[in-house]
């Protein structure tokens, strides 16, 4: 960990593509000059870039009145910690969960009293609905979300296929309305998992038979043969083989 940066315990790094959360500086400032002086900032995944810019403008406009809770699934893939290190002194919390749920980070001690704050959250779905989760009694005008994910039209045009386990031998259906980390829990595979929405790298696995629909923001072109990321891919063709 890096010195200055508060932290809990460690995902490997990601592509950081898109820009996201950008249109919310121009609330950030506004909320600013009409005195509200205190701001929570909420990152998980690739939402961490557009935060950090956020971050830096206010600290240039000399407002330090706010915080970065930043929720990661190890060090070894935690984006810029030495800048926020840097940077941001005591301004930050690093929250580790390992690819584990249980060890998601408690978000209600933060979010508890809603007093004169803003909060600005950009990352995955389930950064998303924890931070909506702990802060449903604030004013909603105070909290502002931006995520990432694929939209409705692309999840209506889901399609059933199987899933074929390579080390045990075993066939799954995946229906339409489920993700293949869905159905490996139902039959007790356990694989790790984090952002679920394709943005993280957590459930990368191994792709050894089938053509993938890759929905994700980690992957490269050239894994698309090798890798996939099961919270949120799918398949194009019949049945996938996986390294399972």
């Amino acid at each position: 960990m890096a010195p200055g940066v508060e932290g809990q315990s460690a995902w490997p790094m990601m592509s950081f593509r898109g820009n996201c959360c950008q249109s919310a500086l121009h609330g950030i400032i506004l909320n600013f000059l009409s005195g509200q002086k205190v701001f929570f900032f909420a990152a998980g995944g690739i939402g961490i870039t557009p935060i950090l810019s956020m971050m830096r403008h206010l600290k240039n406009a000399g407002v330090s009145a706010f915080k970065l809770y930043y929720l990661t699934r190890d060090a070894k893939s935690t984006a810029f910690l030495k800048e926020l290190a840097d940077e941001f002194p005591g301004q930050v919390k690093i929250h580790h969960d390992n690819g584990e749920r249980d060890q998601a980070m408690d978000l209600w001690p933060v979010f508890e009293k809603p007093a004169n704050s803003y909060i600005y959250c950009c990352g995955p779905k389930g950064l998303m609905d924890l931070v909506q989760d702990m802060s449903g009694h604030w004013p909603s005008g105070n909290v502002h979300f931006e995520s990432f994910g694929v939209n409705a039209k692309v999840n209506a045009e889901n399609k059933p296929f199987k899933v074929h386990l390579a080390k045990s031998g075993v066939r799954l259906e995946v229906a339409e309305h489920e993700t293949i980390l869905d159905v490996l829990r139902t039959n007790g595979q356990r694989v790790p998992s984090s952002c679920e929405s394709g943005t993280c790298g957590s459930c990368r696995t191994r792709l050894l038979k089938g053509e993938a629909e890759h929905r994700d923001m980690v992957l490269v072109p050239e894994e698309h043969s090798t890798q996939i990321m099961v919270c949120i891919s799918r398949s194009k063709s019949p049945e996938l083989t996986l390294d399972l």
